[in-house]
């Protein structure tokens, strides 16, 4: 059965011998894709791609599989479940072959190719994209601990001031989220509290207080910082908003929690060819490039450590778990960041 007709296919039967033979090659894509993030993830946006579509391949023949053994396909809806999907296909394939199911809904048929094809779909467009989980409030008030950006792939060239960008940790290769303030050749430097852009301070301007419970946040539980006083969780977290905007007219929302704090008046520092300056809007709350890597800092961030501009929020998780709908934030869904 040719590749691509059997991505979609809900139709007919696959023996136990050929179901096999597509889940080990899953098995082996899933392996590879492990693998190349840890060794090599600058080639991880084309081998998640590819084992994507083999696992919408896998879904499609672990249909036809419960066919062949007699019952409905709509068992492999089970599959969507981690860990007890894996499970779930060791048994499917080995089920005995008996009196094939036979299910003339051809409505189900449709909507469940429909829904094969939308997945295959989104695999292939991770070529061009990568997800983001944000998982501390060093980019408050931009992004929320639990935000599910989407990153779109793009070259250093293409980087702009003000762009927030997903790059590696130049020490641990971790993905972060901050915002680029210098390219090669800028001198920074930070005084009194506002940011100096090659000798010229950028202007801001006042904008009122972001107020937010005061309790654990994401799946590391970490607690928020306070520019006001909080007696225990559950009170009110209040921290300082100033608009900030660039020489080029971007401007985004940064937030203040500590005057005159250390990184207040810190630099110059002048920006090497090849690397970035990068800051969090959280300012006081952000071990970015004002801080040596030995510091625990980013100090300067190769441009060959980017991933990409993150482009907007496709979700919000307030909870510890990504999954858990019910924690979702309503006002933070297909947000534009751009």
């Amino acid at each position: 059965m040719p590749f691509l007709t059997a991505l979609f296919d809900l139709h007919g039967t696959a023996t136990r011998k050929q179901a096999l033979r597509v889940f080990l090659v899953m098995l082996a894509a899933l392996a590879a894709t492990v693998l190349v993030e840890r060794v090599a993830p600058d080639y991880g946006r084309f081998v998640v791609p590819l084992a994507g579509l083999v696992q919408v391949w896998w879904a499609a023949t672990a249909v036809r599989r419960l066919h062949d053994a007699g019952h409905s396909g709509l068992w492999a809806l089970v599959l969507i479940v981690p860990v007890l999907g894996l499970v779930a296909s060791v048994v499917i394939l080995a089920l005995r072959a008996e009196r094939p199911f036979n299910d003339g809904n051809a409505g189900l048929q449709l909507a469940g190719a429909l829904c094969l094809v939308i997945l295959a779909f989104l695999s292939f467009s991770r070529f061009f994209w990568a997800p983001y989980w944000v998982p501390s409030e060093a980019m408050k008030p931009t992004l929320a601990v639990g935000d599910y950006l989407v990153v779109r792939h793009l070259k250093p060239e293409a980087l702009q001031r003000g762009d927030v960008i997903v790059f590696r940790h130049p020490v641990t290769g971790q993905e972060q989220v901050h915002r680029l303030i210098g390219l090669p050749g800028d001198v920074i430097a930070v005084q009194r509290g506002l940011l100096v852009l090659n000798g010229a301070t950028v202007p801001q301007e006042e904008a009122g207080l972001l107020r937010e419970p005061y309790g654990p946040e994401g799946p590391l539980g970490s607690l928020p910082r306070c520019f006001n006083v909080v007696v225990g969780v559950g009170g009110i977290c209040e921290k300082q908003l100033w608009i900030e905007t660039l020489p080029e007219g971007a401007g985004y929302q940064i937030a203040n929690i500590e005057d005159g704090a250390f990184a207040d008046d810190i630099g110059p520092f002048t920006v090497p060819d090849g690397q970035m300056f990068l800051m969090g809007d959280n300012r006081d709350n952000s071990a970015d490039s004002r801080f040596a890597q030995g510091a625990g800092g980013l100090g300067f961030v190769p441009q060959e450590n980017l991933i990409g501009r993150a482009t907007g929020i496709l979700f919000s998780s307030a909870g510890t778990s990504l999954w858990a709908v019910w924690d979702w934030r309503a006002d933070r869904v297909l947000r534009s960041l751009e």
